[in-house]
């Protein structure tokens, strides 16, 4: 398949003009050959991501992660960002990233989430009249508590209960949920003005939980990577509808998660 054929079917599958003001999702390297063949699936790009995509022959890394998030004024091999980019580059492989487009589409990350935990009626966040899609706001059939929630985020994620913080009341009732998959404590005024009662985000930092328990919103962080971990097989499925077996599509085996409990 052409370049400019799959970049044209990855932003059908998700927009990029969808994208929040700050995000940079799209073609971040077309670097490799004209012709795609094999494609890898990963929530962003590592070291060990670059190698996998060199062992593997494959023509192009999609991240979920921006390879390139702000702008670059020069290009460093001595730098992270810049190793990456001299690296793929010398190695031929283009990079297409597909972030908060991903987030807002219907069946993305936020929806996967949604269904893993077993909400209903789930739709974005009222605001202002309209609806910001960038989360989630669902019920549950029947409510649980904090607790409850937390042993099950821990299955359904397939993550340790110990990699998951919580903040509230462990037998506090829960019905009504909001979801930002990966970084969403910005979102938690939000959820309260939306009536959930708990919020379900990542990478939250100690002030924003003091904010959640002063404002009576009970809050789970599963981590960025846990509550976006699923990127590659969902990205994978809606990318082998659109291909109907042209290209080879390969979901990444690397643990890209830096935080190891020991």
């Amino acid at each position: 398949m052409k370049l400019e054929k799959m970049i044209t079917l990855l932003e059908e599958i998700a927009p990029p003009d969808t994208q929040e003001s700050w995000d940079n999702s799209g073609v971040q390297l077309a670097a490799g050959p004209l012709e795609i063949r094999k494609v890898l699936l990963t929530l962003e790009i590592t070291d060990a991501v670059i190698e996998e995509a060199a062992e593997e022959n494959a023509d192009m890394i999609i991240t979920h992660h921006p390879l390139i998030f702000s702008g670059i004024k020069t290009v460093d091999y001595r730098d992270v960002i810049g190793s990456y980019i001299v690296k793929l580059l010398n190695m031929g492989i283009s990079v297409y990233s597909c972030h908060t487009p991903f987030d807002k589409l219907e069946g993305g990350n936020n929806d996967f989430l949604a269904e893993l935990i077993g909400l209903k009626d789930v739709d974005g966040f009222q605001t202002d009249g309209t609806l910001d899609m960038i989360g989630r706001v669902g019920t549950l059939p029947k409510s649980m508590t904090l607790e409850a929630m937390h042993k099950l985020l821990a299955k359904k994620l397939k993550l340790k209960q110990s990699q998951i913080r919580t903040v509230g009341k462990g037998d506090m009732s829960i019905q009504k949920v909001g979801i930002c998959t990966g970084a969403g404590a910005d979102l938690m005024k939000l959820a309260i003005e939306n009536d959930c009662q708990l919020f379900i985000t990542g990478d939250v930092k100690y002030h924003e939980a003091q904010d959640a328990a002063a404002l009576g919103l009970a809050l789970i962080d599963a981590g960025h990577y846990g509550t976006e971990k699923s990127f590659a097989a969902n990205f994978a499925k809606k990318l082998a509808e659109k291909t109907d077996g042209k290209i080879e599509i390969l979901e990444s085996n690397v643990d890209i998660d830096p935080f190891k409990m020991v």
